[in-house]
């Protein structure tokens, strides 16, 4: 047994380094103990621009209030449109990267350009359009609209709702008078009383609701359109930068599972976002889900938006775009592949 008493403090110092060379070689072999990584984000941050509507679309809100963005190496900077046809527009002119729509401005857009792509749905409601109408021009039920006119945005989502609705309740369009606005006007022409009443998203019809106090009579009719509201982007930042959309649905996947996991703190990001009452968040709670997907049944949304779209265009003898060619499903198959599910 070697003697070690007598070893100078040299050879002791000498003996402790080898040791520790010897641990460190250790450490980086396959299969030896290693220190956890620091986790400090990605080294470099790409900035995107995001036109999205007003709408809840929580997954965009919660990723970007938790940081899910930044952690994947994005710099999100926003900006807000009362309603999804003007957001979309924000593609085309070098205003953003990704924008979010539903079905009936996105089908307009395929009618006459194909340098954009759906690269997932943000989230799916049947309660996404509702009616605010003035209880002081007689109105309390879905009868009273009749000789009335009601306001809204042309070739949109509540556009399309308040001419589903009237159906439903069998009033024929020349029952009443629908006007045509653009979407900040909305709500001054309810308040001024040019109009009797607005079809809108949530955000809208809530501020037309506090505005209005006990004037407002709320129009609603859970189930009678389900809509997709839809992530956007165009070819062009697909062929460039394909990293760039897998790092973004990355970021809102992580957003959903906080949603799924924690739904007591994604109400009050939500509530927070929306200026609404636990109240009135409870309400348009369980009229959403918060999910990314591409599925068939979106698909079959833009053919039936599309189909109405054509109906409305005077001596159109277009026939409906194959909406399968709007769709880039490999940034989502990439990220959260079972949230792909499309009939080929």
């Amino acid at each position: 047994m070697p003697d070690t008493a007598h070893k100078t403090p040299r050879a002791i110092l000498s003996a402790v380094i080898v040791v520790l060379c010897s641990c460190l070689t250790l450490a980086i072999l396959p299969g030896c103990p290693q220190t956890k990584p620091s986790e400090k984000g990605p080294s470099t941050i790409e900035t995107v621009k995001l036109c999205r509507s007003t709408t809840m679309l929580l997954l965009l809100v919660v990723a970007e209030k938790k940081g899910f963005f930044t952690s994947e190496g994005l710099s999100v900077e926003t900006k807000e449109f009362s309603i999804g046809k003007e957001a979309l527009a924000g593609l085309f002119n070098n205003t953003c990267d990704f924008s979010s729509a539903a079905e009936p401005p996105v089908v307009e857009t395929a009618l006459s350009r194909d340098d954009f792509r759906i690269i997932g749905s943000l989230q799916i409601s049947d309660n996404l359009s509702r009616i605010v109408a003035r209880a002081d021009r007689g109105i309390r039920k879905p009868a009273d609209l009749r000789g009335k006119r009601i306001a809204t945005v042309k070739g949109t989502a509540p556009h399309y709702f308040v001419e589903v609705y009237l159906k439903k309740n069998d009033i024929a369009p020349k029952q009443t008078t629908i006007v045509f606005l653009k979407a900040d006007e909305l709500l001054p022409a309810l308040k001024a009383g040019t109009v009797d009443a607005i079809s809108m998203t949530n955000k809208v019809v809530l501020q037309a609701q506090q505005e209005l106090g006990p004037t407002a009579v709320l129009l609603e009719a859970p189930g009678l359109c389900r809509n997709y509201y839809m992530l956007l982007t165009t070819t062009r930042l697909l062929q460039d930068r394909p990293d760039v959309a897998q790092k973004f649905l990355r970021a809102l996947s992580r957003a959903e599972d906080l949603i799924k996991q924690d739904p007591a703190q994604a109400k009050e990001l939500a509530r927070s976002y929306q200026h609404v009452t636990p109240d009135d968040m409870d309400h348009l709670w369980d009229f959403y889900q918060h999910r990314l997907s591409l599925e068939t049944a979106m698909v079959m949304g833009l053919e039936e938006a599309a189909r109405w779209t054509l109906e409305k265009t005077a001596g159109s003898h277009r026939t409906i775009p194959n909406m399968m060619k709007l769709i880039h499903s490999e940034p989502l198959k990439a990220v959260q592949a079972p949230a792909v599910m499309l009939n080929n």
